[in-house]
């Protein structure tokens, strides 16, 4: 795949202005004259109040509150990592893995081509520096473009460029580009990560209190097992090494006590790995059984978990061994209000 030979950027900047409202000088209505003991008195008194910073109602409710308020993440759209997130798939290209190109009219920055060894969705991340103003970016991954604007920094920063798609197995070339004006800042690129992302948006508890965990809907912490989209598939499948795992991110609104179904496939007599499946620090443990085929999906009631709090919840599907060719493939998890 050869990356275009010619991109051209432009920018332009448009500088507006308005007219400060003039003050209008009032005079003041005239009043009887205060006494000087206690005109002085007053006076004291707006002095001291003025040295004391006005206090907004919504000071007392941040005082009370059980986690500090992050002010250095307002107006920002850049995701807030975790701190225990997997590594296992994650593509990571370092500082020696990147040439600066510079050109007539931009800057490039060129890494060797990507070697895909499975499809999916992948973020991609920015660890750079740049001590001076910002500047314009545009990353190319094959016919995919993601733009973004780089903020300056002086200690390394990572920056989310946004999400691509490997449509399948092979060699991908990808860039990233910058006006010409970029040199100047000195961008200096410290490292490039493709992060596994989810296929389809984040589960959320329905009606009637279930939640229901759609493969497409899963981050594939692999590096071989995928999302199948194939309308006769539509499954986690290729789970060949039992390192990958998968992860589902889902909102629960009404906490309390689940049945844990998982609907899988299992065939060609690869049968008797032993799967965990971990959510809110437990876990539940089952061998895979012969279902006919890794399309032919039967439900594996696993037991209870319990989910104490509303909000963002994790679910983790991890096999603890393979004995043959493959585990499984997973069709969907299901989680049922228990009573």
């Amino acid at each position: 795949m050869k990356l275009p030979t010619l991109l051209t950027f432009s920018a332009a900047l448009a500088l507006t202005s308005c007219d400060q409202p003039q003050e209008v000088a009032m005079e003041a209505p005239k009043s009887a004259e205060v006494p000087k003991a206690e005109k002085k008195a007053e006076e004291t008194q707006k002095t001291e109040t003025a040295k004391q910073p006005a206090e907004h109602h919504t000071d007392e409710i941040f005082k009370k509150a059980a986690n500090p308020v992050d002010v250095g993440s307002f107006g920002s759209d850049q995701p807030v990592e975790r701190r225990d997130s997997p590594s296992r798939g994650v593509i990571v290209f370092g500082k020696k893995e990147v040439s600066h190109d510079p050109r007539e009219h931009w800057e490039q920055w060129n890494w060797n081509p990507l070697k895909a060894k499975r499809s999916g969705r992948y973020q991609v991340r920015l660890t750079y520096t740049m001590p001076l103003a910002s500047t314009q970016t545009q990353f190319r991954f094959g016919q995919q473009a993601l733009k973004n604007t780089l903020s300056p920094t002086r200690e390394p920063a990572k920056h989310y460029l946004g999400e691509i798609y490997v449509e399948q197995p092979g060699d991908y070339a990808f860039a990233l580009f910058a006006p010409a004006s970029a040199a100047e800042k000195k961008v200096e690129i410290h490292e490039l990560a493709l992060i596994p992302a989810p296929e389809g948006p984040m589960p959320t508890q329905g009606a009637d209190g279930s939640i229901t965990l759609e493969a497409k809907t899963a981050t594939t912490w692999s590096e071989n097992m995928r999302y199948e989209p194939k309308p006769e598939k539509n499954c986690l499948g290729y789970w060949t090494s039992e390192d990958d795992l998968a992860e589902w991110e889902f909102e629960v609104t009404k906490p309390g006590k689940f049945h844990v179904s998982v609907f899988y496939g299992c065939g060609g007599d690869n049968h008797g790995s032993e799967v965990a499946v971990k959510s809110a620090g437990q876990e539940l443990k089952f061998i895979t059984a012969d279902t006919g085929g890794f399309q032919k999906w039967q439900e594996a009631k696993l037991g209870n978990v319990e989910i104490t709090k509303a909000g963002k919840t994790f679910l983790v599907i991890d096999p603890l061994n393979k004995v043959k060719a493959a585990v499984l493939d997973v069709q969907r998890v299901v989680l049922t209000p228990a009573g």
